[in-house]
C-alpha cells in the first residue's frame, strides 16, 4: 500500500459513523499547490483503466494530508511511461494507440500509479451492449453478470473483464443503474456486495466513486444505505438556490463548472420550469440521505457514458424525493445545463404522486423530460467548438423521426441518425410531439398531460383526455407536422420554422417511372400500429407515365369502421406549385399527368393511425391493400389518322374511301385538378378519359362501278360535326359506378377503348358511262371509324398507341393514334 494510505482506509471507514471532510462551502480555487507540501498520500480513481483507441478517461487524484484529512490546494503532475500508447495532461487519459502503460501521478513527496491497456478500435466494431448480449445469448455469462457489466461498462468500472471492453453507445439517462436499483433486491448476497457501491450517492463513503477499488471491507458491508459524509467532495453554497452543486475536489476545474450550473439552475432553468405552473422537486430534509441539507442534490460525475439519471430517494414507486447524477462535461457547459434541464424535469415528475410507477410512465418521462431542455433553451447548441453543433435536443430528435411507423409510446432503441444519441431510445424524440402541442396549443396543455398522470394509469389515456379533440384530432394533424419537409418545412407551422429542425419522416421512396414498361404497380403497407404514422414519397419524371391511380386500402375502415385513420396527400404540379389534400374519404384518386393542372411531379402520401389502447399497442389492418397504379394510357388527347375503305359488294371495281385527321380530346370540365366525377362515387381526378369528343377533318375520295356506271367525288375536304363521334378509354377497370351503362364500360378490362366516327353530311357522286347511268346520285360518307362490335374491345397497345384495324361487312376501318401531352 502507497505510503499514507492505510490512514486514508482508516478514515474511509470511520466515516460511515463519522465525516472524515467538511460539507461547507468551497475555499479557495484548488489545483494551485501551495498544500503540496502537506501532501502524505495520494489515491487514484479509478486505480485501472482499459481503454480504446480515441477513448478518454478522466483521472482524479485525492491527496490527503497525514491526519487524513482531503488537501484541495494541491498541484498533481501526471506522466505516462512508456510513451506512445496514451497521452495524460491534468489527470485527462487518452488511448492513442494499441499498448500499455504505467501512469503516476505526482505532488509533493507522494505518488500514486495505475496501470492502463489501450485496445485497437474499429469504429464498425460491435458496441459493449451488443458485446454483452451475444455473450449472455451464448451462455457465457449470466443474467446477474449481465446486469453488473453494463453497470462496469457505463461508469469505466476496471472490474469489466477485459474481453467484454467495446465502444459505449452515448445516451441520455443511465438505463443501467436505473435497471440495477429495480432489481437490486432480487440478486445474490455475491452481487448485492459487488454493486451495492452503485446504490449510494456519490458523496456517501463506500459509493463507486469514492472507493473504486473492489475492497473485501466494502463487500461486507451488505447495507447500501446513505452514510455520514466523506471527504473529496464540495458543494456550490447557495442559500437561494433550491438545487445543492456539488464537485469533487480532486478535479480542479469541476469546481468552476459547478458554480456556472449553478447559476444557470437558479436564473434560468428553475424560474422558467416554475413558470409553467409545475410541482417543485421534494424535500429529502425528512430522509437520512439528504445530502446534508433540504435541496435536490446535483452530483457532477465523471466517466459516466450517459448524461444523468434522477435517482429517487427510498423506495416509494409514486412519489419521491431524488438525487441527480449528472456527467461531468468539462469541455462543454451548455451540454451540462440542457443535462440538468432533462434531469431536473425528471425530479418534477417525481413530485407527482402517480397513480401508477413513476417508471411505468417511461415514454412520456422521457419525451417530456427533453421537452422541457427546448422550453427552457430553444437553442441550446452542444457539441466540439470545431465542428458544427446542434441544438442538445435535436440529437434526439432522429429517434422519432426515423421510426413513425411505430406507436407514440414506443421506447424501441436503434432507431437515432445522430451518432450522439447512441442507442438512446425512440421516446427521447417523443418530445417532438409536446413540442408541437405546446407551438399549438400553448404550454398549459403539456403541463396538463403531466399532471392528468396522477389519476390515470395510463399515459395514453391520460394525454388524450387533455387534448382539444383529443389524439382522434390533434394525432392527425401533428403527422402532417412531423414530415417537416416540402412544403411543410416552409410554412409557419413546423419544426423547420419553429425550431429550425432539420430532421425529417423517414418515408418509403417509390420510383413511380414506367422505366419502358406500359404499366407498373406497388403495394403500401396494409397494417399501421396506433398511434404511428406512415410516409411515402413517389417521384415522377417520365413523360410516358400518364395515368395513375392510387387506391384508398383504408377507405372502408375511414367510413365504415369508423377508424380514426387519415389519409393524406402533398403533390406538386409542373409549375412547382404545392397541392394539400385529404384522401380520407376517396377509394380512389388519380392524376392525368397528360393535362397541365394534373402533371405531378412528386407525390407524398401519409397514413396516421390517431387510434390508441390504454395499455398502448394494437394494430390496424387497412380492409383492402393500398397500392399505386400508373400506366401509359393517354388521359388528354389522342391525335392521328384513320382511314375507312368501303367495298360494296355489288361493285365491280374501286372503292369508297375515308381518311381523316382527328384528335379526341376530353371535355373541358374534366381538365379540373379538384374533378370529381358525378357518376364514379368516392373518387377524384379520375374518370375524366372515359369520353373524348372528336375534332378535325376527312377527306371524302369515292371511286367505285357498280352497274355499268362509275360513281365519284373529290377527293374533297369536310370538317368533322360535332358529336360525330367518341372515343371511350377504360384506363383502370377497379373503378365503378351505381350508373348501368357506366358500370357495364367500367367492367371492361383495364387499357381497353371503344371508338368511332360518322358523318351525315350529304354530298353528291357524278355519275357517268352508259346511257342508263344519270346523276348526279346522292350519298353520305356514314361510317368514319369503327374500331369493334363490343365482343373483344381493342386495348391500347405497350407503346401507348392507338392502333388496329377492324372489318364489318364490307368495310376495313384502320387507325394511328398517339397521345399527347398538354402543352
Amino acid at each position: 500500500m502507497v505510503p499514507g494510505a492505510t490512514r486514508l482506509a482508516s478514515c474511509l471507514l470511520l466515516t460511515f459513523v463519522l465525516a472524515c471532510g467538511s460539507t461547507t462551502g468551497p475555499g479557495p480555487s484548488p489545483g494551485g499547490g501551495g498544500d503540496n507540501a502537506r501532501v502524505a498520500a495520494l489515491t487514484l480513481s479509478p486505480n485501472g483503466a482499459t481503454l480504446l483507441v480515441g477513448e478518454t478517461l478522466f483521472l482524479a487524484a485525492l491527496p490527503v494530508d497525514a491526519a487524513g484529512e482531503v488537501l484541495e490546494d494541491v498541484q498533481v503532475e501526471w506522466s505516462a511511461v512508456p510513451a506512445g500508447a496514451v497521452t495524460v495532461k491534468d489527470g485527462r487519459l487518452e488511448g492513442v494507440a494499441p499498448g500499455g502503460a504505467v501512469i503516476t501521478a505526482r505532488a509533493g513527496s507522494a505518488s500514486a500509479t495505475l496501470t492502463v491497456v489501450v485496445m485497437p478500435h474499429d469504429e464498425d466494431s460491435p458496441s459493449s451492449e451488443e458485446v454483452l448480449t451475444s455473450a449472455h445469448e451464448a451462455g457465457l455469462i449470466n443474467d446477474e453478470e449481465l446486469l453488473a457489466y453494463r453497470v462496469y461498462a457505463a461508469f469505466s468500472d476496471p472490474r469489466l473483464p477485459i474481453q467484454y471492453k467495446a465502444r459505449v453507445e452515448p445516451g441520455f439517462d443511465a438505463t443501467s443503474l436505473e435497471d440495477l436499483r429495480q432489481r437490486f433486491n432480487g440478486l445474490s448476497a455475491p452481487m448485492k456486495a459487488a454493486l451495492g457501491m452503485y446504490m449510494l450517492r456519490p458523496a456517501d463513503p463506500g459509493s463507486w466513486l469514492n472507493a473504486p477499488t473492489p475492497d473485501a471491507r466494502l463487500s461486507s458491508m451488505n447495507d447500501t444505505h446513505c452514510r455520514p459524509f466523506s471527504g473529496g467532495w464540495k458543494y456550490i453554497p447557495d442559500p437561494i438556490s433550491k438545487v445543492r452543486i456539488w464537485y469533487q475536489v480532486n478535479y480542479p476545474e469541476q469546481r468552476k463548472r459547478a458554480i456556472r450550473l449553478d447559476a444557470a439552475i437558479a436564473n434560468e432553468i428553475w424560474p422558467k420550469l416554475m413558470a409553467l405552473g409545475l410541482k417543485e422537486p421534494l424535500t429529502d430534509e425528512a430522509s437520512a440521505c439528504n445530502g446534508g441539507g433540504p435541496q435536490l442534490d446535483l452530483y457532477l460525475v465523471s466517466n459516466m457514458a450517459q448524461r444523468g439519471l434522477t435517482t429517487s430517494e427510498g423506495w416509494d414507486i409514486k412519489q419521491a424525493p431524488t438525487y441527480i447524477l449528472l456527467k461531468d462535461e468539462p469541455d462543454d457547459d451548455n451540454a451540462l445545463k440542457g443535462a440538468a434541464t432533462h434531469e431536473l424535469m425528471h425530479a418534477i415528475q417525481w413530485a407527482y404522486k402517480m397513480k401508477g410507477d413513476q417508471l411505468a410512465y417511461g415514454w412520456i418521462r422521457d419525451a417530456l423530460a427533453n421537452w422541457a431542455i427546448d422550453h427552457v433553451y430553444p437553442t441550446l447548441l452542444v457539441g466540439p467548438n470545431d465542428k458544427p453543433r446542434k441544438q442538445l435536443e435535436h440529437i434526439f430528435a432522429g429517434c422519432f423521426t426515423n421510426s413513425p411507423d411505430l406507436p407514440l409510446e414506443s421506447r424501441a432503441q436503434g432507431h437515432c441518425t445522430d451518432g450522439a444519441a447512441g442507442n438512446a431510445a425512440r421516446d427521447y424524440g417523443a418530445y417532438l410531439f409536446f413540442q408541437y402541442l405546446e407551438k399549438k396549443y400553448g404550454p398549459a396543455v403539456v403541463v396538463a398531460a403531466l399532471t392528468k398522470l396522477t389519476t390515470e394509469t395510463s399515459s395514453l389515456t391520460a394525454v388524450d383526455s387533455v387534448l382539444p379533440g383529443g389524439f382522434e384530432k390533434v394525432w392527425p394533424e401533428f403527422s402532417k407536422v412531423l414530415w417537416n419537409a416540402t412544403p411543410i418545412s416552409t410554412r409557419p407551422e413546423s419544426f423547420k420554422a419553429w425550431d429550425n429542425l432539420t430532421e425529417v419522416a423517414r418515408k418509403n421512396e417509390l420510383n413511380a417511372d414506367l422505366s419502358g414498361w406500359p404499366e407498373a404497380s406497388d403495394e403500401l403497407h396494409d397494417e399501421l400500429d396506433n398511434l404511428s404514422n406512415r410516409y411515402y414519397r413517389m417521384h415522377f419524371s417520365d413523360p410516358s407515365t400518364r395515368s395513375v391511380l392510387f387506391h384508398n386500402g383504408w377507405f372502408k375502415n375511414i367510413t365504415e369502421a369508423k377508424d380514426p385513420v387519415k389519409v393524406f396527400a402533398f403533390w406538386k404540379d409542373e409549375a412547382g406549385a404545392w397541392h394539400d389534400e385529404d384522401w380520407s374519404e376517396y377509394e380512389y384518386v388519380g392524376f392525368c399527368r397528360d393535362m397541365k393542372s394534373q402533371r405531378v411531379q412528386d407525390l407524398v402520401v401519409m397514413v396516421s393511425n390517431a387510434k390508441f389502447a390504454p395499455a398502448g399497442g394494437g394494430t390496424l389492418t387497412a380492409a383492402k391493400t393500398p397500392y399505386l397504379k400508373r400506366n401509359n394510357v393517354g388521359c388528354w388527347r389522342f391525335k392521328g389518322t384513320t382511314r375507312s375503305v368501303l367495298k360494296g359488294k355489288t361493285w365491280s371495281s374501286g372503292r369508297k374511301l375515308i381518311d381523316t385527321n382527328v384528335e379526341f380530346q376530353v371535355l373541358g370540365g374534366f381538365e379540373d385538378p379538384d374533378f370529381e366525377h358525378p357518376l364514379i362515387p368516392h373518387t377524384k381526378r379520375l374518370g375524366g378519359s372515359i369520353l373524348m369528343q372528336p375534332a378535325g377533318g376527312f377527306t371524302l375520295d369515292v371511286d367505285y362501278v357498280s352497274g355499268g356506271c362509275r360513281y365519284s367525288h373529290g377527293p374533297t375536304p369536310y370538317p368533322l360535326l360535332p358529336g360525330g363521334g367518341i372515343l371511350m378509354l377504360n384506363a383502370f377497370n377497379e373503378l365503378t359506378s351505381p350508373d348501368p351503362d357506366t358500370e357495364d364500360w367500367l367492367s371492361h378490362p383495364s387499357r381497353s377503348y371503344t371508338a368511332a366516327l360518322a358523318d351525315p353530311t350529304l354530298v353528291q357522286l357524278n355519275v357517268s358511262g352508259g346511257t342508263h347511268c344519270q346523276g348526279p346520285e346522292l350519298d353520305i360518307p356514314g361510317n368514319i371509324l369503327f374500331t369493334d362490335a363490343g365482343a373483344a374491345r381493342p386495348v391500347v397497345l405497350p407503346t401507348g398507341e392507338l392502333s388496329g384495324q377492324y372489318v364489318n361487312l364490307d368495310t376495313t376501318y384502320s387507325w394511328i393514334l398517339q397521345p399527347q401531352r398538354q402543352p
